[in-house]
C-alpha cells in the first residue's frame, strides 16, 4: 500500500514558512500600559439558578407522542408472557385470534345501530377493538354468531381480524358444557369468562362458584385455550347498600380462584374507574347518594326484570377496563387492607377487624361504608376516618347475624364487601377471612340413592391457632344428638351425626326440614341452621304431586311413562285456568333432564333447561331452541326441537292435560335399562300458568345445576330410596 507521511510533512512545513512570513510584514501593535490585575470575583449562585431557570422555561416543552402498532413496554410485554404468551405470539405475528366469551346477563344492555351485531358494543366487543388497533394495522373485529341476520362488523376492512364469539349461559355452572360444545365449533385461542352477574343474584354459594370454575378452567386448558375472567358488575336497586353486595361474593370467588391458576382477573365492577366522588359531598350521609345516582346512570334500570344491566357508555367503559387490566394491571388506590379477622362474638353476633394503612405522603381523609350482604347487618360504625401519611389504624365493625343460613357453608370464610372512599377515588373491597373461633363445613350437600340415614359429614374447624375444646347439639325431624370435640390448633373433626330418613313408603314425595345445629366453645355459642330438602325416587306409571310455590294445595301431578323408543311426561293440570297473556302465551314449562349413565350422573354437572310455551288452546306447544348440553354433561349434538312433542288437551270432563314425548335417540348416553331401579335421570319439571307457578323440586341451586334434580327411576317398581340436598 501507499503512504502519505513524506507529503503530510513538506505540507507542514511550507505551512510554518508561510505564517512566518505574514508576522514579519504586520506592523508592531502599539505598546499598553501595564495594570495591576483584577481581583477574583465569586460568582452569585442564586443568581446563576436563577438565569438557568429563566432559559430553560423559554425551551419548548418535550412532546412524547403515542406509540402504538406492537410498541410494548417491557413490563407489559413480560405480563403477556406470563398470561397470554399464546396469544402474544399470535397478536405480534398479525394472525387470526379467536375470543369465545362465556357471559351472562353482563353481556345485555349495549345498543347498536344500522344492524350492527350489539356484541360490538359490549364491554367484549370494545375490548376487542382495542386490541385490534394494539396489534394489527387493519382488519378490526367480527362476531361469529352462525344464522344471524346482524351485521358482523362494524366496516368492511380487510385484514386480520380479531373473532369473537358469544356464548350465553345464565350461570357459571353450565360454562363448562357450554364451552366445550358450542365454544369449540370455531378454533378458540382465548376464554373470556364474564360469569357471577346472575349467580350473585340467585345467591349460589361460593362452593357451587369454585367448583364450577375450576372445571370450566381445566376444560378450556385441555384444548390448550388462555383465560380472561372478567368480574360481575354491582347492582344498584333499592336498598343499594345490599343490592351492591350481592355479586362481591361471587366476584371474590372468582379473584382467588384466578390468583391461584395464573388467570388475569378484571373486576368490571371497580368504581375507582367507573365514578368519580363528587366534590362538594361531604360526610357519608352525602358521599353515598351522590355515588350511588351517577352509577345508576350507568345502568339499564329495570329492576323489575330482576337484573340491571350495563348501558352501552359503561360497556365502553368496562371494555377500557378490561382492556387496562390485560396490559398492565389494575391502579392501585391510596390505601390497602391487611391483617384481617373476622371474630362471632356471642350468639348472632359477629365483629370484622382489619389494619387500614394510608399508602401516599399526605394525609387521608378516608369514608368507609360497609355493604349489608344476605343474612347479615352491620351495627352503627364510625364512617369517617383520617389517616395520616403512611399511618396505619385499625378498623372495627360489628354485625348482626340475621340469617344463620348464610354462615359459610363448605369453606368456613366470610366474605364482607366494604365500599370505600378517599378523595376522588371509590373501590369495593372484597374481605375474605376464616370464620373465628370455629367453623362448620359441610362436605357432603347432595346425596342420590340414600336409604335409611343421610350423613352431612360435618366438620368443625378450630381456626384459634391454639387448642379448642367444644360441645355440640343438633335437632332434626324430632331426633336430637350432641357430642363433643376436642381439636388440636388449626384441627379439625367431623361429627358423627346421621340423619334419618322416611321409611315408610307412603311418606310425602317431598319434604323441607331444618337442621338446627348448635356449637359452643368458652363463652362463644353460635347456631348454624340449614334447611335439608328431601324428595323420593318417583316410578313410572306414578303420579306425584307437584308443590305451589306460594304455598297454597295444589293438585297438579306429574307422570313418567317410557317404553324401548321414547319418554313420556305428564302433567295433569288440574284447577289450573289458564288465559292467553298479551303476548299471546297461556303457560311455560321448563323441563331439566340429566340422561348421563348412571355413574356419570352421581358426580357434578349442568343440564339445559327445555322451554316449552303454548296458548290456552287445546293443540301443540312451541318448544324453544335446545342447547347442545341440554341433557347433561358430555352431551354435544344438535337437537331439532320438532323431534319433541308438547301438546295440550283436554279431557271430557274438562280437564286440561299437557304431554311431552322425548324420542330415546337423543338421550345417547343413557344406558335405559327398562325395569332397573338403578337406570335413573335427574328431573326437574317447573311451570308457571293461570297466575301460579308449579315445581317437582326446588333448590336454591341454579335451574340448570345437576345436584339440583330429583331422580326419575325407569321402572314401575321404584325403591325407597331419597335425594337428599343442604341448603
Amino acid at each position: 500500500m501507499f503512504s502519505n507521511r513524506k507529503t503530510f510533512l513538506h505540507l507542514g512545513a511550507l505551512a510554518l514558512l508561510g505564517v512566518t512570513g505574514l508576522r514579519a510584514q504586520a506592523p508592531a501593535a502599539p505598546a499598553q500600559p501595564v495594570t495591576a490585575p483584577a481581583a477574583e470575583t465569586v460568582p452569585d449562585l442564586q443568581a446563576l439558578q436563577a438565569e438557568a431557570r429563566a432559559v430553560e422555561a423559554k425551551l419548548p416543552s418535550a412532546v412524547v407522542l403515542p406509540q402504538t402498532y406492537f410498541d410494548l413496554s417491557p413490563v407489559q410485554r413480560d405480563r403477556w408472557r406470563k398470561f397470554l404468551p399464546q396469544t402474544l405470539l399470535k397478536l405480534t405475528r398479525r394472525e387470526r385470534v379467536e375470543i369465545v366469551v362465556l357471559g351472562d346477563a353482563i353481556l345485555d344492555g349495549a345498543k347498536s345501530e344500522d344492524g350492527v351485531d350489539p356484541v360490538l358494543k359490549s364491554f367484549a366487543g370494545v375490548f376487542a377493538k382495542k386490541l385490534a388497533a394494539q396489534f394489527y394495522y387493519t382488519g378490526g373485529v367480527r362476531v361469529i354468531r352462525p344464522d344471524s341476520k346482524l351485521r358482523d362488523k362494524e366496516s368492511k376492512v380487510m385484514g386480520p381480524e380479531i373473532l369473537i364469539q358469544p356464548v350465553r349461559t345464565s350461570s357459571i355452572i353450565s360454562a363448562a358444557s357450554a364451552l366445550s360444545t358450542v365454544g369449540f365449533q370455531g378454533q378458540p385461542d382465548v376464554v373470556l369468562v364474564a360469569q357471577g352477574l346472575e349467580d350473585g343474584l340467585a345467591g349460589v354459594s361460593a362452593a357451587d362458584v369454585a367448583v364450577a370454575f375450576r372445571s370450566l378452567l381445566d376444560t378450556a386448558r385441555g384444548k390448550h385455550l388462555e383465560v380472561i375472567v372478567a368480574g360481575p358488575i354491582p347492582q344498584a336497586a333499592d336498598p343499594e347498600e345490599a343490592s351492591l353486595a350481592l355479586t362481591r361474593g361471587p366476584s371474590s370467588v372468582l379473584r382467588e380462584a384466578s390468583a391461584k391458576a395464573d388467570v388475569i382477573f378484571s373486576d368490571m365492577g371497580d368504581l375507582s374507574r367507573l365514578l368519580v366522588t363528587p366534590p362538594g359531598a361531604k360526610g357519608a350521609d352525602q358521599i353515598f347518594p351522590a355515588l350511588m345516582q351517577e352509577y345508576q346512570s350507568h345502568l339499564n334500570l329495570r329492576p323489575s326484570q330482576g337484573v340491571m344491566t350495563p348501558t352501552t357508555a359503561m360497556h365502553a367503559e368496562m371494555g377500557r377496563i378490561l382492556y387496562q387490566d390485560v396490559m398492565q394491571g389494575a391502579p392501585a388506590v391510596p390505601w390497602k387492607i391487611s391483617a384481617a379477622k373476622a371474630t362471632l362474638a356471642g350468639q348472632g353476633k359477629l365483629t370484622l377487624e382489619f389494619e387500614l394503612a394510608n399508602t401516599r405522603r399526605e394525609p387521608l381523609a378516608v369514608t368507609l361504608l360497609p355493604l349489608v350482604p344476605a343474612g347479615f347487618k352491620p351495627m352503627d360504625t364510625n364512617p369517617e376516618l383520617q389517616l395520616a401519611a403512611g399511618a396505619k389504624q385499625t378498623v372495627k365493625l360489628n354485625y348482626a347475624i340475621t340469617d344463620t343460613r348464610q354462615l359459610p357453608l363448605t369453606d368456613g370464610e366470610m366474605r364482607l364487601p366494604i365500599l370505600m372512599v378517599a378523595g376522588k377515588q371509590s373501590r369495593i373491597e372484597d374481605i375474605v377471612v376464616p370464620l373465628r373461633p370455629f367453623s362448620i363445613i359441610w362436605n357432603s350437600r347432595a346425596a342420590f340413592n340414600q336409604e335409611t340415614e343421610f350423613s352431612p359429614e360435618l366438620e368443625i374447624e378450630n381456626s384459634t391457632g391454639s387448642k379448642l375444646s367444644a360441645t355440640w347439639m343438633s335437632d332434626w325431624a324430632g331426633k336430637a344428638q350432641e357430642g363433643k370435640v376436642a381439636l388440636d390448633a388449626s384441627g379439625s373433626e367431623v361429627l358423627k351425626l346421621a340423619l334419618p330418613l322416611p321409611s315408610d313408603a307412603k311418606a310425602p314425595f317431598r319434604r323441607v326440614l331444618p337442621l338446627r345445629l348448635a356449637l359452643s366453645s368458652n363463652s362463644v355459642r353460635q347456631i348454624f341452621d340449614r334447611d335439608i330438602e328431601i324428595t323420593r325416587n318417583m316410578g313410572l306409571k306414578e303420579s306425584v304431586p307437584m308443590t305451589a310455590a306460594d304455598g297454597q294445595e295444589s293438585a297438579v301431578t306429574l307422570r313418567a311413562d317410557a317404553d324401548s323408543m321414547k319418554l313420556f311426561l305428564t302433567l295433569d293440570l288440574t284447577g289450573v285456568s289458564l288465559v292467553d297473556d298479551s303476548s299471546g302465551k297461556a303457560f311455560e314449562l321448563l323441563l331439566n333432564l340429566d340422561a348421563r349413565s348412571y355413574g356419570e350422573r352421581l358426580t357434578p354437572g349442568a343440564t339445559a333447561a327445555l322451554r316449552i310455551s303454548g296458548k290456552a288452546a287445546d293443540g301443540a306447544a312451541v318448544v324453544d331452541p335446545i342447547a347442545p348440553w341440554a341433557f347433561g354433561s358430555g352431551y354435544a349434538a344438535v337437537f331439532e326441537p320438532k323431534e319433541f312433542q308438547a301438546e295440550l288437551s283436554s279431557s271430557a270432563g274438562g280437564g286440561r292435560r299437557l304431554t311431552i314425548t322425548l324420542p330415546k335417540s337423543y338421550l345417547y348416553r343413557h344406558e335405559w335399562a327398562l325395569g332397573n331401579g338403578n337406570s335413573q335421570m335427574g328431573l326437574n319439571v317447573r311451570f308457571s300458568g293461570g297466575g301460579r307457578d308449579y315445581f317437582l323440586t326446588r333448590s336454591r341451586r341454579q335451574g340448570d345445576d345437576a345436584e339440583s334434580l330429583s331422580v326419575l327411576e325407569l321402572t314401575d317398581k321404584p325403591t325407597q330410596r331419597w335425594t337428599v340436598r343442604v341448603e
